[in-house]
């Protein structure tokens, strides 16, 4: 009685503020939002599809607040790790939640971030009946989806050279497809394939049609086996510090979300020709301890060298994936990269320890070129990085960390705390420290540089609640360099400092304002050698997004870039988007304006920007001119819907766009895209 007299009470108490909860939100304008404050701060290419599988899925197959866990949670990139930890200990302390009102009773919680997780859950019981799997099956999800885009002007790289050859082997559009087959939490099954403009189609060295193709099938045979992946795969686990392959975190407006919850193992449906495995894995679940181990043996893109003192040897390993032109398809798959290891994970009531471990080994050396910061990475033709991690929650706090060591003796260390003293302020602190000849070849954590190694620093980050509806955020971030990078003559210091203020003026209209400015030590040349100088870039946006009823949303943005290094430059940004997307037709529409003045790449200014399902796109505005885009859903049927997007860039500075296969005779650069995807 006393439990159903507290929740009478307490909603009454949070009925008001929540009445924005009742109106009809589409998930596809939240997905936006979280892709967005996610990745605008990425450059185009980053591999990002799995974040939007994650909600598009959970879109459909909402999360059961009543039974979940924390990885499941992570996975809607919407609540931070600490108020994960609140919701699952208010379950476990009062039993299951009834609705989305009471959720707003727990500590770190409020109407904003409900209204966003609201369309990706749903209250069940705490536990639900078991079916067969044949039962199962007769519930299955089955997906196609097809995709053509490719730019209208011929690029030099499609054109007859004077001898009659053409550079590229292939036309200049991309063709992508995929079939997926799903089972709630038992089964997926997936194809996918694709040709990258400029690649042969069904002839030359793509005889067999697709240039990539990639599959999997992962099914959870028992309790104790939970889960088996056979094909291609990723894995992420602990702080990243050993393994993690795909989209990390990195420093954002969400300065909370410096830390990650290992998502195991999991299918690989993403075009990024590199950033997997292909072979084996599985899960095994022994309750409070679980063990994924794995085995893959794939070939790689890779330089491959011939000479008389070294033998056959390679120099780099390519990551762009493409195979258009004699050189790049002689680097196709030139490279056996057999990869095996494991990691275990132990819970305990507040702390989570693990421990990872991969084995590398190539079937031909690589040896880099020879410059000085190559010096201290990693040759030979095998390598192995261990390391170990915890994450301890308790109250308001969270620590997490991870520290591991390369075969080379390199060491590398993460250390990270976030707090939130109350709900109206909070903090993130993160140090990290990798040695120079630190060798962990699928790291990817929370760092400045995407190699990690050879760098030290100290992150700091704070929000604060002074006011409803105000929110202010802020980090700094100080590292270094102990030896030369790419982009320095030695070693070097850098500093990051950002500041937002965010102001919901109405449910109509908000704001924010943003500052940010990056000072680096960088390799300039000065009389005649090169030698570190300072470079300065500072950037201060304005936002306006004004929503006059539930149809139209209107965006604006005025951007200034002030960069200074042996030059001073300026660049300025405004545009204006508009989305329409009525309630009662199955349409959505979005377009953007955009006027741009830069005096150079190096004042460059990055812009989200809306696109068909399961892509994205973060294009950098440089030179003078106007970019335009049209962006449009349409719901066919329930199970059909198609995408088409067609954009413009169009400049006044200039009468050629690129240079050598992408060089463009003309000012305008017009993009064409459409999609097709059949549910049943």
């Amino acid at each position: 009685m006393r439990r159903l007299e507290r929740h009478i009470a307490l909603f009454i108490l949070w009925s008001f503020p929540l009445t924005v909860l009742a109106q009809e939100t589409k998930p596809d304008a939240i997905i936006e939002s979280i892709i967005e404050s996610h990745l605008e701060n990425l450059e185009e290419g980053t591999d990002v599809a799995l974040i939007i599988e994650d909600l598009e899925n959970l879109a459909e197959n909402p999360i059961n607040i009543n039974a979940t866990s924390a990885d499941e949670l992570a996975r809607l990139y919407i609540p931070d790790n600490i108020q994960i930890n609140k919701l699952l200990d208010y379950i476990k302390t009062y039993g299951p939640a009834y609705s989305i009102y009471e959720l707003n009773t727990i500590d770190g919680f409020n109407p904003e971030i409900l209204k966003k997780m609201e369309p990706f859950i749903w209250f069940g019981p705490k536990s639900e009946a078991n079916r067969s799997f044949r039962d199962e099956l007769k519930y299955g999800k089955h997906q196609i989806l097809s995709r053509a885009l490719g730019t209208m002007q011929k690029a030099r790289g499609y054109l007859a050279r004077e001898d009659g050859s053409v550079p590229y082997e292939g036309n200049r559009f991309r063709y992508y497809s995929r079939y997926s087959f799903e089972v709630r939490n038992k089964l997926s099954v997936g194809i996918t394939a694709e040709k990258d403009p400029g690649e042969a189609f069904f002839k030359g060295s793509n005889k067999h049609g697709f240039d990539y193709y990639s599959g999997h099938v992962s099914f959870k045979l028992n309790n104790t086996v939970e889960n088996i992946s056979v094909g291609d795969f990723v894995v992420r686990s602990g702080q990243g510090l050993v393994l993690w392959q795909g989209y990390t975190n990195g420093k954002s407006e969400d300065i909370m979300a410096i830390t990650k919850n290992g998502q195991g193992t999991r299918g690989y449906t993403s075009v990024d020709e590199n950033l997997f495995f292909r072979g084996i894995s599985t899960l095994l679940n022994f309750g409070d301890a679980k063990l994924n181990l794995f085995y893959s043996n794939k070939k790689s893109d890779a330089n491959l060298v011939t000479s008389e003192s070294k033998g056959e040897y390679f120099t780099s390993l390519q990551t762009s994936g493409y195979h258009r032109t004699t050189g790049e398809i002689e680097d196709e798959k030139s490279v056996i990269n057999k990869n095996w290891g494991g990691f275990l994970t132990w819970n305990f009531q507040n702390l989570k320890v693990g421990g990872t471990f991969v084995y590398q080994k190539f079937n031909v050396p690589f040896y880099r070129t020879d410059q000085l910061y190559n010096l201290f990475r990693f040759e030979g033709t095998e390598n192995y990085t261990t390391g170990i991690d915890y994450l301890w929650n308790k109250g308001r706090l969270r620590l997490f960390g991870e520290a591991a060591m390369s075969k080379s003796k390199g060491k590398a260390i993460t250390q990270g705390m976030i707090t939130r003293l109350n709900d109206q302020l909070s903090f993130s602190a993160l140090f990290r420290h990798f040695d120079k000849n630190y060798h962990a070849l699928w790291a990817n954590t929370f760092a400045e540089a995407g190699n990690i190694s050879n760098e030290s620093g100290l992150y700091l980050g704070t929000r604060f609640l002074p006011a409803k509806h105000v929110t202010l955020s802020a980090y700094s971030d100080i590292y270094q360099s102990s030896w030369v990078n790419y982009s320095t003559a030695g070693p070097a210091r850098s500093w990051d400092i950002f500041a937002q203020a965010s102001f919901q003026v109405s449910e109509k209209f908000s704001f924010y304002t943003r500052f940010k400015n990056e000072e680096k030590e960088q390799k300039f040349k000065k009389d005649r050698r090169y030698v570190n100088l300072p470079e300065r870039i500072q950037k201060l946006r304005l936002h306006f997004q004004y929503k006059p009823n539930e149809i139209i949303t209107l965006k604006s943005r005025i951007e200034h870039v002030y960069y200074k290094g042996q030059e001073t430059e300026n660049g300025f940004l405004i545009f204006q988007d508009i989305q329409f997307s009525p309630l009662k037709f199955p349409v959505d529409l979005s377009a953007r304006l955009a006027w741009f003045d830069t005096e150079s790449y190096n004042s460059r200014i990055y812009a989200y920007e809306n696109d068909i399902l399961y892509t994205f796109s973060i294009p950098a505005y440089y030179g003078r001119g106007f970019r335009t885009y049209l962006n449009l859903k349409y719901e066919i049927t329930d199970k059909l819907d198609c995408w088409a997007k067609i954009s413009n860039t169009h400049y006044t500075d200039r009468e050629i766009i690129s240079s050598g296969h992408n060089e463009i005779q003309g000012n305008n650069k017009t993009e064409l895209k459409f999609q097709l995807r059949l549910k049943f």
